[in-house]
């Protein structure tokens, strides 16, 4: 730090250059002294020589120290600014196989991205205090320099572009430049690399690779990652079989793919390809017919056809166990304790907690009852489906609540049921709401009728179908806009008198993201539909929320030999309640095959049972027994591998217990293929969406960064003290004046 004394003058000699305004100052000085000399020379006393001196001194001094304050001096301190961080830079370059396939010019991408990144190497260093490289194919790998990390190495086989983003990211740079064509081979979705680099603040920066190469006409990669569908369903029932297709294509195209059981096709489909990786989900929605083994292979492109099967057992019937847990004296029980009684599928245990503080349990026969809702998860293992009707949120303990909660998590399912919008509105921000999918309204300023859901015969007609919809208070359930047909919306597409209807329901204030909306309002008034039944996937369970009745209204207004009701409970329960685990599955965890070159298999869906025989059938049909190992990180899983030593069709075919089977059908090559050498053009659009999503951009011509702020370029810091606005100085004047004025009484001139 610095000081040193400047003259700023103010008032009328602001602005004037220095020498000027000391002229004036001066000028003002003499003038004003000659005018107190002309003054005190005659006065209207007498004076002596001493008196006269001693007021022409102190008029003297006042006059300077006016003509100081005006020439305003002042204390100048200068100090150096604080020195900025330092700022790092991560340079990373791919060194995948893409980036080294030269072109008829015989120049590779690693090369044209050096080459553009070389023009921006200066600019990069006036911006930032360091640079640090890296290289990257399958892993990140740091380099000494930029020589080093694009010159040394042999190249890869993949190019795990968004894994080696984040891993340079945990290096805390300011910034990363990354040296690509853009080409990421796992599939992997680049949402999460956005996300972790906004969180850090760090900005991308890609310079694209770009050479000459034609993409390459061979065949494109496909395998059938996985295939999924339930070990077990009822017949007459509708389920979900679902396979993911991995694609590396060399252009835009379409995949044809096909679903079949035994010699019937279930369902086919087309699905778009673009070029690079892709991930391709497809979904069927298959109805189990008759009881039996129920075949299903998924089969997927063409010359050669690639085909994945396994089997699901239909069964004539299953048993689930439900436990209804009822808060308060309604009506609808009993309406549906005989919809269940009647059907050899449901057992039911039923526990009555009236706010009268009586607890009744009811239990089927043969099966202990309980007390009351039980605080242990493991208590409620054996039932498939526990029922909440009409409860409210002083009846059920934290402990309870947390229970539910563990129960569903670990595969359950918990129906929520209440047309009663302050009760529902009591379990706000509690553990069970906070597991179901919906977020409660807030409680209505009115008090509900506590009468309102005891039974009215004058509420229940008689009539049948014909007049249902013009029975007063009565409302049909209706699929949300937009909603694709399953086995819990099939319930809701009727238009007979099998379509539900109910007297009252509860609003809610939110559904849940991810939740499904299975059932809503059928608004007459030009209103928003109201949500009557939702559910969402929790933990390995299903959390259900159904805001109406029991629908014992609606029974009273059918028929006496309508079974519509009981249907309808049966049907929605059995669409609920939890699916059995999968069946057995084959995996190939090996993509693009080649002759000489390890398959790695992987076995599952055998729990229980025996280890799996596996049958691995070459090209030239000889087929040979596959010896499993246990897998490391699945107790109900194997692992095996082959090395298959001719190019063309192989088949591998599981059998486990029950009938259980599995199929895999896939190419063997001569030459591995994969996207890394299929020659696909830089995904110069993908890499400046994410660049401009992170804050950086694609490193062109124009220049990027900006050069930083160095200490001895920056003006020092000054801080300007004034000397004459300061106490000494007022107080000289006032006591210069008062003593003046004090000496002329004195001398009698005043």
């Amino acid at each position: 730090m610095s000081q040193q004394i400047e003259w700023q003058f103010g008032g009328w000699l602001r602005g004037l250059p220095l020498h000027q305004a000391w002229i004036m100052v001066a000028v003002s000085g003499v003038l004003g002294l000659a005018l107190i000399v002309w003054l005190y020379r005659r006065t209207l006393q007498q004076l002596p020589p001493p008196a006269r001196a001693t007021l022409t001194v102190f008029r003297a001094a006042i006059v300077l120290l006016l003509l100081l304050c005006l020439a305003n001096p002042v204390r100048v301190e200068k100090a150096k600014p604080p020195v900025a961080g330092k700022k790092n830079l991560a340079v990373i370059v791919d060194r995948s196989a893409s980036m080294s396939v030269p072109d008829y010019r015989r120049i590779t991408r690693l090369a044209s991205a050096r080459q553009n990144w070389s023009r921006h190497e200066g600019e990069a260093a006036g911006a930032f205090s360091e640079t640090k490289y890296y290289r990257f194919a399958t892993a990140l790998n740091p380099a000494a320099s930029l020589a080093d990390a694009t010159d040394t190495a042999a190249p890869g086989p993949e190019t795990h572009l968004y894994s080696a983003l984040r891993q340079a990211l945990d290096a805390n740079p300011d910034a990363i430049v990354c040296l690509t064509d853009g080409l990421d081979t796992t599939g992997t979705s680049r949402d999460a690399l956005v996300e972790e680099a906004m969180r850090r603040n760090v900005p991308l920066y890609f310079v694209a690779g770009i050479n000459r190469l034609q993409p390459a006409r061979a065949s494109d990669v496909l395998d059938i990652h996985e295939i999924k569908a339930p070990a077990k369903v009822l017949r007459q029932t509708q389920f979900s079989a679902s396979a993911l297709f991995q694609v590396a294509a060399s252009q835009n195209s379409q995949l044809p793919v096909e679903l079949w059981s035994g010699d019937t096709q279930l369902a086919a489909a087309n699905l778009s390809v673009h070029a690079g990786q892709n991930l391709l989900p497809w979904s069927v929605t298959v109805t189990a017919a008759e009881a039996g083994t129920m075949p299903l292979e998924f089969r997927a492109g063409d010359n050669p056809r690639q085909a994945a099967a396994c089997t699901v057992e239909v069964a004539d019937h299953k048993t689930v166990d439900v436990l209804y847990y009822q808060g308060a004296l309604q009506w609808g029980y009993r309406f549906l304790r005989s919809a269940l009684a009647g059907h050899r599928d449901f057992q039911l245990t039923s526990i009555l907690n009236p706010a009268l503080n009586v607890q009744i349990s009811v239990g089927t026969s043969g099966l202990p009852s309980l007390p009351d809702l039980p605080e242990n998860p493991d208590e409620l293992k054996r039932f498939q489906i526990v029922i909440l009707a009409h409860v409210f949120v002083n009846q059920l303990t934290a402990r309870q609540q947390a229970a539910l909660v563990e129960y569903v998590k670990d595969g359950g399912a918990v129906i929520f049921i209440s047309p009663d919008a302050q009760a529902a509105a009591g379990f706000s921000g509690t553990a069970l709401e906070q597991m179901l999918p919906v977020v409660f309204a807030p409680a209505p300023a009115e008090t509900p009728d506590p009468g309102a859901d005891v039974f009215d015969p004058s509420a229940a007609g008689s009539h049948g179908s014909a007049g249902s919809e013009a029975i007063p208070g009565l409302k049909p359930f209706a699929l949300p806009a937009g909603s694709g047909h399953t086995a819990v919306s099939a319930l809701f597409e009727k238009n007979d008198e099998k379509l539900p209807y109910y007297a009252q329901n509860a609003e809610v204030s939110a559904v849940k993201p991810g939740a499904e909306i299975l059932a809503v309002s059928r608004p007459t008034d030009g209103g928003e539909p109201q949500v009557l039944l939702a559910r969402q996937r929790f933990g390995n369970g299903t959390a259900v929320a159904m805001m109406t009745d029991l629908l014992w209204r609606w029974k009273m207004s059918l028929p006496s030999n309508s079974h519509a009701l009981e249907n309808f409970w049966q049907q929605l329960l059995l669409s609920l309640a939890p699916a059995p685990g999968e069946g057995l599955r084959l995996v190939k965890l090996t993509e693009s095959p080649a002759t000489n070159e390890p398959v790695a298999l992987q076995i599952t869906g055998n729990t229980g049972g025996p280890i799996p025989n596996v049958v691995l059938i070459s090209p030239a049909n000889q087929s040979r027994l596959l010896t499993l190992q246990p897998s490391a990180n699945d107790e109900n899983a194997w692992t095996t591998t082959f090395t298959p030593s001719a190019a063309g069709v192989w088949k591998v075919e599981a059998t486990g217990a029950g009938k259980k089977f599995a199929r895999l059908v896939f190419p063997v090559s001569v030459n591995s293929k994969s996207v890394e050498m299929m020659n696909q053009p830089p995904d110069v659009d993908g890499m400046r969406q994410l660049a401009e999503a992170t804050g950086g951009s694609m490193i062109e011509d124009a220049p990027v960064f900006q050069p930083r702020e160095d200490a001895s370029a920056v003006p020092p810091l000054t801080h300007i003290h004034p000397l004459w606005n300061s106490s000494w100085l007022l107080g000289a004047l006032l006591g210069l004046y008062g003593t003046e004025l004090i000496l002329r009484r004195r001398f009698r001139l005043l």
